[in-house]
């Protein structure tokens, strides 16, 4: 149960700061954000201007974000996947993005699994693969997850994102749009 709590943690604190990770994967390459997530700095509405905020991008770049995005909780998920190594993880984090089956694959190295496989207890160092999608992907992320694994029994585990960084959770929903 406290792995469980510490992954949560993980994934919470890695959604507000999605940066601080060097083993991070971005459809541009290896070692760089998820995006240049801008964030809010003020907002501003005027009787001139629809709804808009002030925002700026870790670049120092300040754009307008539309503040009418409004995240519906559940619309995106996070979903955990093991792998044996970091070749594997990359490779499938790849191609997750490539296929906009996820807009970001934060890959955590050398965490434990103990469990039990064909009547005895294993302990293994794994990869975490936490994935960022849109709820209406899981079934064919899973699937392709299924079909690409080198486990005969591939760990896909998902939970529904309820609440975020607004602008972050723009980006996701923009990076992989939902199937209609």
């Amino acid at each position: 149960m406290l792995f469980l709590k510490n992954i949560l943690f993980t994934t919470s604190y890695l959604l507000i700061a999605p940066k601080l990770t060097s083993h991070i994967i971005a459809g541009v390459g290896a070692n760089k954000s998820c995006s240049k997530i801008p964030t809010i700095t003020s907002l501003s509405t005027t009787a001139e201007s629809p709804a808009s905020s002030s925002t700026t991008a870790a670049d120092g770049d300040t754009t307008k974000m539309d503040v009418e995005f409004k995240y519906e909780s559940g619309k995106s998920s996070v979903a955990f996947v093991t792998t044996p190594d970091d070749k594997i993880a990359k490779k499938l984090a790849h191609g997750l993005v490539e296929r906009k089956l996820a807009a970001c694959v934060n890959i955590i190295p050398n965490i434990q699994s103990v469990y039990m496989w064909e009547g005895k207890v294993n302990e293994d160092n794994e990869y975490l693969m936490m994935i960022k999608t849109q709820t209406t992907h899981v079934e064919e992320l899973t699937k392709w997850i299924r079909d690409n694994h080198p486990y005969s029994v591939a760990e896909v585990i998902t939970l529904p994102i309820e609440k975020g960084n607004l602008p972050y959770m723009k980006w996701l929903a923009e990076s992989v749009p939902e199937k209609k």
